[in-house]
């Protein structure tokens, strides 16, 4: 089950879909078997907008038979509902960018509305997200993992803006990204960022972190990861960090990643993250716990 939303635009319109298909092209992905799947690989939201090689059938489709003034782009997006609710925030910012840029309408069979119109964002969000959570409750299994929403909103908004703060940052500077893990022993969802080899680093708030230590041992190049919890790192470095402007984040500046080399080679690990953790598979995080 999916939420369905069809693109139209006023029958006076001169847009065409060749532009709406250089459109998704340039600001999705490029476009495979009628088809944009965007993937981002940052906050790992993900959606399609399908173009349909035949116009709907207005008298057989009951959902645009008041659409006098209106016609089919054919094109509409299926985003699937059992996600973790910032699926929603993110592709409805990109609904609302389209709406707005292109002039674009929008039937919605899950609202009330009876002609296409132009949804706000957090309109669709509300509509997406209310049946999204009662799904998520009503199906939560052995493989599912909750995490209450504003904690999981926190993440995915760091990661979305990720990139951005790595342009503000420069090339000097490494911006990590923030994964999703559960523990093998609980299922409880905490998040691990990195900081490899010392380097002048940005640290988000993260509830571990993956150290990566490389350095010489009779003539071998060694590699060796390290996990220690977001307190346990910040006792150790917390003097050579700097408060960033950003969520919580911290960061070392160059001149004090010189000085912590073998404070940073000589750090061991807390615990093993192959016998602690594993990975969630983002369709597998919930934001509304099963239903007792």
């Amino acid at each position: 089950m999916s939420y369905d939303l069809y693109f139209f635009k006023r029958k006076e319109s001169k847009l065409t879909e060749k532009e709406i298909e250089h459109y998704l092209s340039e600001n999705l992905v490029a476009e495979e078997k009628g088809q944009w799947f965007f993937q981002n690989k940052d906050t790992e939201v993900y959606f399609i907008i399908e173009k349909s090689e035949t116009e709907i059938d207005e008298e057989e489709t009951e959902f645009v038979e008041n659409y006098q003034d209106f016609e089919s782009l054919n094109f509409s997006l299926f985003l699937n509902f059992l996600r973790p609710s910032f699926f929603g925030t993110e592709v409805f910012l990109f609904i609302e960018r389209i709406i707005n840029d292109l002039d674009v309408y929008i039937s919605n069979p899950q609202s009330d509305k009876e002609v296409p119109y132009k949804p706000k964002k957090e309109e669709l969000f509300e509509n997406w997200n209310s049946t999204n959570l009662n799904s998520s409750s009503e199906h939560f299994g052995e493989q599912n993992s909750y995490l209450e929403i504003e904690k999981s909103n926190e993440i995915w908004k760091y990661n979305f803006h990720r990139n951005e703060i790595q342009e503000k940052l420069g090339g000097n500077y490494f911006v990590p990204k923030i994964f999703f893990f559960k523990t093998k022993a609980e299922n409880k969802v905490i998040t691990v960022s990195s900081w490899t080899e010392h380097i002048p680093n940005l640290i988000p708030n993260s509830d571990y972190f993956l150290l990566t230590k490389i350095y010489t041992k009779f003539f071998r190049k060694i590699q060796e990861n390290v996990l220690i919890s977001r307190e346990s790192l910040l006792n150790r470095f917390g003097e050579y960090f700097n408060d960033y402007e950003y969520s919580n984040c911290k960061i070392i500046h160059p001149e004090n990643a010189k000085k912590i080399k073998d404070l940073f080679n000589s750090t061991k690990s807390e615990l093993k993250l192959e016998n602690f953790a594993e990975r969630i598979q983002i369709e597998n995080l919930f934001n509304e716990k099963p239903r007792i």
